[in-house]
């Protein structure tokens, strides 16, 4: 059940986008300047150390996809849907019901990696302003990962005090995510020609996290990092994700227009279609003794 979840906030969106009810600007600066930055600053100052090695896996594969799709598309909503995956909202329902809790610390650690990356170059990339280190740090993404590392030796504090508050963030850094994504589809029309244009890329996307995730598994098992040889499929999952939904949010925040929505909604579909059909996959091997 906990795998459809993120659709059931998805079509609340959609149907509150049918209204004169639009609060999709107020739910973007939320979530870019308050909800996210919770998340990011609660994981860095209390799981930091089981998670750093996947934190920084993450943050540098996600800037080789994105510095390496900036000159190859152009376009960098495109370029930002290519690079930037749909870890968090998606990725950790769908890996928590597949393959339980050590999947989820995977998840949420290159959620935090992919975040950080994600809304501080993406807002850059959706700003128009070019490269620069001062601004990077000011972006509220590297200001809560500065933050969260000055709060390391206070983890155990930070979890008893404002484990409540997180777990707010995270709820709201999902329900309003995809319900803004919501908002913005109930404004536009899908065809099946929009449809079949996302294929190619998705494909393409899905190979070259193919080849990333597998060089990171060899580099696992030379170091020993346990938690990432003993969990093949989880990482594999992501090679099947969809673009953030999160990417509208920054659309929004910065440009106030949404024509990402109809790019990661076909993503969406496509992924829902391709994510289902490994989850089968698993279910059978599992009848069959393979143990992933």
């Amino acid at each position: 059940m906990t795998i459809f979840v993120p659709l059931i906030y998805l079509f609340a969106g959609w149907l509150v986008g049918k209204t004169a009810w639009d609060f999709k600007t107020a739910a973007s600066w939320i979530l870019t300047r308050v909800a996210i930055p919770v998340v990011i600053i609660f994981n860095i100052s209390t799981r930091f150390g089981s998670m750093s090695t996947i934190i920084i896996a993450t943050a540098i594969s996600m800037l080789i996809m994105l510095m390496a799709s900036r000159y190859i598309i152009r376009d960098p909503l495109k370029s930002l849907c290519f690079s930037y995956l749909n870890i968090g909202w998606l990725g950790l329902p769908v890996a928590t019901a597949l393959f339980g809790n050590e999947a989820a610390t995977i998840i949420i650690a290159a959620y935090v990696g992919s975040s950080i990356v994600g809304n501080s170059v993406g807002a850059g990339m959706l700003s128009g302003h070019p490269f620069s280190l001062f601004k990077l740090v000011q972006t509220p993404p590297v200001l809560a990962l500065i933050v969260g590392a000055a709060l390391i030796p206070f983890s155990q504090q930070i979890t008893l005090w404002f484990g409540g508050l997180y777990d707010v963030a995270k709820f709201l850094m999902s329900f309003l995510g995809m319900a803004v994504l919501g908002i913005w589809l109930s404004k536009i029309e899908l065809t099946f020609k929009d449809l079949r244009q996302e294929v190619r890329p998705y494909l393409i996307k899905s190979a070259v996290m193919f080849i990333l995730i597998s060089l990171l598994i060899i580099l696992a098992r030379i170091f020993d990092f346990r938690l990432i040889t003993e969990n093949p499929a989880t990482l594999y999952l992501f090679c099947l994700l969809p673009p953030a939904a999160n990417i509208i949010v920054l659309e929004t925040h910065y440009l106030g227009t949404g024509r990402s929505a109809k790019l990661i909604t076909c993503g969406t579909c496509i992924s829902i279609v391709a994510i289902s059909l490994f989850a089968v996959a698993i279910a059978i091997g599992r009848t069959m003794g393979i143990v992933f």
